[in-house]
Formats: structure tokens, sequence, C-alpha cells
């Protein structure tokens, strides 16, 4: 008897904390059986989750998504913020059956039936970045004081793991997509860097390397440095999801 309910307690341990699982990079590889021969790449942090897909040559961006999600036993689900190609999205949920066997994920649309093989080849065990952050304050060449972002539908985020990292930009509320970038990045304890691999605004900015110095302060994470058109900016941001 003892040994059945330490079993029941420890499969609903196990289920509470199964969205960790998904924690790092993820890459679709195939569709409907098919190879997937574009770059579409998931990151997760605790209960969030982008999206990006592009060509693997030129960067030329294809679609951003975004949202929250779940993820108990078979069960998988996305509550989408935004979908750059069909903002009509925004605010709905996609439930999937999933099959998760290690380092590869099978999710099966339950309304379609389309069928996605992805393999995680990232992790987020870097405890002081791997998280979804949310911009707080932002401080541009000329401006003289810090500008507070204000908590509203219409957000920055920027999801990175322990070497990827996606920028998406977004109204959860109306649906409008404002655009996204990513790719990999690297640094030091005070240097951080980010390799650009697309870009929806601008695909001229593919290849850049933007190099920043970041320090963190009760909680909140400051980076310092150029943009793409070469001007000082300084950002804070603090952890959103």
């Amino acid at each position: 008897m003892k040994f059945y309910f330490a079993l029941i307690f420890s499969l609903v341990l196990g289920f509470g904390t199964n969205a960790q699982i998904l924690n790092g990079a993820w890459r679709l590889v195939e569709k409907n059986g098919k190879p997937v021969e574009y770059e579409a790449i998931k990151l997760y942090s605790n209960s969030y989750f982008t999206y990006a897909a592009y060509e693997k040559d030129s960067g030329q961006f294809m679609e951003a998504k975004g949202g929250t999600y779940t993820l108990n036993n078979f069960s998988y689900k996305e509550h989408l913020d935004i979908d750059s190609n069909e903002p009509k999205h925004s605010g709905t949920t996609r439930e999937y059956l999933n099959v998760l066997d290690n380092k590869q994920l099978t999710l099966t649309n339950l309304i379609t039936g389309d069928k996605e093989k992805w393999v995680k080849f990232d992790e987020a065990d870097n405890y002081e970045m791997a998280f979804c952050w949310r911009i707080h304050k932002k401080k541009d060449e000329g401006d003289a004081e810090w500008r507070t972002i204000e908590y509203r539908p219409r957000k920055t985020l920027k999801m990175i793991t322990n070497s990827r990292y996606q920028v998406l930009a977004l109204n959860s509320e109306t649906g409008q997509f404002v655009g996204s970038s990513g790719g990999s990045w690297s640094g030091s304890s005070k240097d951080y860097i980010e390799n650009v691999e697309f870009f929806s605004k601008d695909q001229s900015n593919v290849g850049k390397s933007l190099e920043f110095k970041r320090t963190f302060d009760k909680g909140l994470w400051l980076h310092t440095g150029k943009t793409t058109k070469g001007e000082d900016m300084m950002e804070k941001w603090h952890r959103y999801k």
C-alpha cells in the first residue's frame, strides 16, 4: 500500500513538472513524413514558447509565433499570442497528441491530423540567462532619461536558451505582429553577442554580430551596445515567463 501511494505521488509530481522537460531549443525535422528543408525552431521556457521559420541559406524570414503552452501526459496545448501569417489565430488554442522520447517530440494536431517531428538541440540550464524576458526600460541615443515600457498587450519579448535567442514584438490583444529576429548568442559573464540569422524587418541584418555589455541588478538584465543601425542603445529586461 505504501508503494502504491508513493507511486501515485511521484506520477502526480512528474506531471506537474512535465512542461519544464521542453525547456531549450527544438528543430522541426519532419512534417507529415517529409523532411523539412527550411529552418524551423521553437524555444521554450517553463510556460512560454517562441517560434520562427526562415530559409537556411539566405535567412529570408517566413513566419513567427509565440504564446503559452502546457504539456501533460500525452496532451500538448499551445495558446497563441501571435501568429505572424494569421493574425486571426491570436488568442486561439491548438491541441496536440504528443509522444516525447528523450530528445525527440512527435506532435499530432487533433483537428487536422498533421504530424510534426521535433528534435531538441539546445538546453536551457543557464540559470542566469535562459528565460523568456520582457523589455522593461529603454534608453536610445539622444534620450536623457530611461523610458519605461508600460505593461500592455503590446510587448517585446526575448527568449533565451543556452545558445539561441529570439526577439518577438507583438500585440497579443489585436494579433498585430510587429517583428521578430533571432539566431545564436554567446558571451562571458560581462559580454553578450547576438549572431543574427533572421530579421523580419530588414534581411540585410542577417549575418551581423551585435556586441553588448551585460549586468544584472535586482532581477533586471541590463545590456548596452549598438543597434543594427550603429546607434547607442541601452535596455533593461525583466523575467516574464
